[in-house]
């Protein structure tokens, strides 16, 4: 998903489907969701002002106080705004459109909206936008939005926030967003079928303000505009340094000018290297197939995702994607060797390593932002980090103004559990200390009978969730490594419960170097730190042992080293050197004996297997190695396994032909438009094998998948 307001110039006409571009030409159904506004600010009512844009068979306004869909028409700009520096706006009269309505004019403070793509909810606070209507279809057509860059905008100066949704027959998106600025708070609620997520800033605006005030370092102190009391997106300010990201993204395109980055994503692993003239190429493991980034980009492209970080054709996307993702959250570690795999995806090392965005940093703080989940940076989906809510059946949602304080339920549970009952996340929900909890128990504080939907756990607890009563039979652990919310779908099985103190292990297997099962070239010696080790370690030699790993993940693997050299480098494989995991140098630690611990992160397939390590160059000995993984990872492998290892769409966004891989026997898409009309009808899928769709229009579209039965569904993006 991508954004950007401030940067369309005012005669730009905007068709946003959160961010994307798309064109419809059949008109929606009459159904409509209730949209509740909550005011939780320092404004009135009658100060807060409330528009609804968006395109159902053509561009439509709905009338926020009567619910009335409505065509735009140049009819419609009857407001007179102001008139900066002789700016007349489009209509060459300062006239705008007349689509803004008073909170307090708007029964109930609820809006029915109907099936609707591209639509934005604007909020304005003390007076209107000034938003001009160019007609509902044909050209032009759409609307003009504020353009703040532009100093003679009739906009200037007026605070406002905005959701973005699309709601068709496939669901709803939704989000708020942070991408051009931060303007005030806001929270954002869904509720659907045994659903129910919210997103939002958790504080108020004068706090927000202040903790930026105090905590933010010297280059971006200047993003905050007093006078405003809005905190600008770094680029969108001029005092900003142009050059910020300069010596990150140069040492990046230095280091792989003769070394290969190698990262995961969820279109496959790619490889890459800089080759003349700054591209950055990109090779997909799987089948070849390559990406590119045309040139080494300035700061401004690599922070926004524009230029050629947003450029070229349906692979070059994907890799550019993941890539602005990497540099703004300083994800790409130099210090990992040519070709060794790197994990974009593990949030533990965002903003960690300077330079990153600390605008970005500061908004997915967990006491700034609910579950620290916004939209920050132009491809801030990339790993889900983004504030887009989904749901293919919704109900109804609610929008706070002010943010999500005071908003929630009045009485929260206590506890260092929260157990909920028949919605995700929500509903009604019970708060468990310490202790054990039968089925009985549980009945009595008003869940239980089999319908358990989600828990939430705090930091250093763990709940054990039994599926029989009385703590016996089959049973799920879930620790508050991450403080967050899971949920397995182990609804209607939960039948007892033990609350306690979380164990600090995850998964951790050290293997004596000398234990093994065959080796090549070595020999045992003593060693200064107890029992043996294993030495003579020359070029070519190795050792191989048996491990068992208990899912397929992220491991970090240490080695108890030493050497009086510095040329050593340690070869992790696997035995036979059918897989290479990674390789690690080997440091000189001042002699034979002397011994430090060196280690790396690789992915290791779940199962009893045999592992090696092969000496790439010797001069070095070995006493241990260790396998290891966070109770976190273990446990968000178990409460995501089915997703991740079901199937995965790529590329994602496409040109002409998209694949599926997947876990099963039978597979077929069905893909529809954004509202809800089949477009391809349903077609089997060999695994792997493309299915050409070049005969689609650009645009954003939305598949269904039928993996032996169940039915997904995910966004599809058609770039040309």
């Amino acid at each position: 998903m991508k954004t950007n307001y401030n940067t369309i110039e005012k005669n730009t006409i905007i068709i946003v489907l959160i961010g994307l571009l798309i064109s419809f030409g059949t008109v929606l159904q009459a159904q409509t969701l209730p949209y509740e506004i909550i005011n939780n600010s320092e404004y009135s009512d009658d100060e807060l002002y409330v528009a609804i844009v968006g395109i159902t068979d053509g561009h439509v306004w709905v009338d926020a106080a009567t619910g009335q869909v409505n065509r735009m028409d140049r009819s419609d700009n009857t407001v007179q705004g102001p008139v900066i520096d002789g700016n007349q706006g489009p209509g060459e009269n300062g006239k705008y459109a007349n689509c803004f309505r008073r909170l307090s004019d708007i029964p109930n403070k609820t809006v029915q909206i109907p099936k609707i793509a591209g639509c934005r909810i604007m909020i304005s606070f003390k007076d209107q936008l000034y938003l001009y209507f160019f007609g509902h279809s044909g050209a032009p057509s759409g609307y003009s939005a504020p353009n703040l860059a532009n100093p003679t905008d009739p906009n200037q100066g007026i605070k406002f926030e905005l959701i973005e949704l699309t709601y068709n027959d496939i669901g709803l998106w939704c989000n708020t967003s942070r991408v051009d600025s931060y303007q005030y708070p806001m929270g954002l609620e869904v509720w659907g079928d045994n659903f129910y997520k919210k997103v939002g800033e958790l504080k108020k605006h004068n706090d927000i303000l202040n903790q930026w005030q105090e905590s933010a370092p010297s280059d971006f102190k200047s993003l905050l505009n007093p006078s405003e009391s809005i905190i600008h997106f770094p680029t969108k300010v001029e005092t900003f340094p142009k050059n910020f990201m300069d010596g990150y993204i140069n040492d990046i395109w230095s280091k792989y000018s003769n070394q290969e980055l190698a990262f995961t994503s969820d279109a496959g692993i790619w490889r890459g290297k800089v080759e003349e003239g700054n591209r950055f190429v990109f090779r997909r493991d799987s089948d070849g197939q390559i990406g590119t980034i045309s040139g080494k980009p300035t700061t401004i492209e690599a922070m926004e995702g524009s230029g050629v970080m947003a450029s070229g054709q349906r692979w070059d996307l994907v890799v550019q994607s993941q890539m602005v993702a990497a540099i703004t959250r300083h994800a790409v570690d130099l210090n990992v060797p040519s070709g060794v795999l790197q994990d974009f995806g593990d949030t533990s090392k965002y903003y960690q390593t300077w330079p990153y965005n600390w605008y970005s940093k500061f908004f997915h703080q967990t006491d700034i932002s609910f579950e620290s989940q916004t939209y920050t940076f132009a491809y801030d989906d990339v790993y889900n980090q983004s504030a887009t809510i989904h749901t293919p059946k919704p109900e109804n949602i609610k929008i706070t103004i002010g943010g999500l304080i005071g908003s929630t339920d009045p009485n929260p549970p206590t506890g260092v559990a929260t157990i909920y009952q028949h919605c995700s996340y929500g509903g009604y929900a019970v708060g468990l200390d310490e202790g054990r909890y039968t089925r009985s128990q549980l009945l009595a504080l008003g869940v239980g009978d089999d319908d358990i939907s989600s828990v939430k756990v705090q930091v250093g607890y763990q709940a054990i969730l039994y599926f029989d009563d009385n703590f016996t039979g089959t049973s799920i652990v879930k620790t508050g490594d991450t403080n967050c919310l899971v949920d397995d779908g182990f609804n209607d099985q939960v039948t007892s419960i033990i609350i306690s103190k979380a164990s600090t292990g995850g998964y951790s297997q050290v293997i004596e170097a000398e234990n093994y099962l065959y080796m090549s070239g070595v020999q045992n010696e003593n060693c200064s730190e107890g029992g043996q080790n294993v030495g003579y370690i020359d070029k070519d030699d190795w050792l191989v042992w048996d491990i068992n790993i208990p899912v397929r993940g992220s491991y970090t693997v240490e080695y108890r080293v030493a050497s009086p050299n510095s040329t050593g480098m340690i070869q992790l494989e696997q035995a036979g050197g059918a897989s290479v995991f990674g390789t690690r140098t080997v440091p000189n630690t001042g002699g034979w004996q002397n011994w430090t611990t060196i280690a790396h992160v690789v992915t290791l397939d779940a199962g009893q297997q045999e592992i090696a390590i092969k000496a790439i160059t010797g001069g070095w000995n070995i006493n241990w190695l260790k396998v290891s993984s966070s109770a976190k990872m273990l446990n968000e492998i178990d409460a995501n396994k089915a997703k991740k290892q079901e199937w995965v769409i790529y590329p994602n966004p496409f040109t002409n032909e998209i694949s599926l891989d997947f876990v099963g026997k039978d597979a077929s898409i069905t893909i529809f438009d954004t509202l809800g009309h089949e477009i391809v009808p349903v077609t089997m899928i060999n695994r792997n094998k493309p299915v050409i769709l070049s005969n689609l229009s650009k645009g954003v579209y939305i598949v269904r998948i039928n993996i032996d039965g169940k039915v997904s569904t995910k966004q599809l993006i058609k770039t040309n």
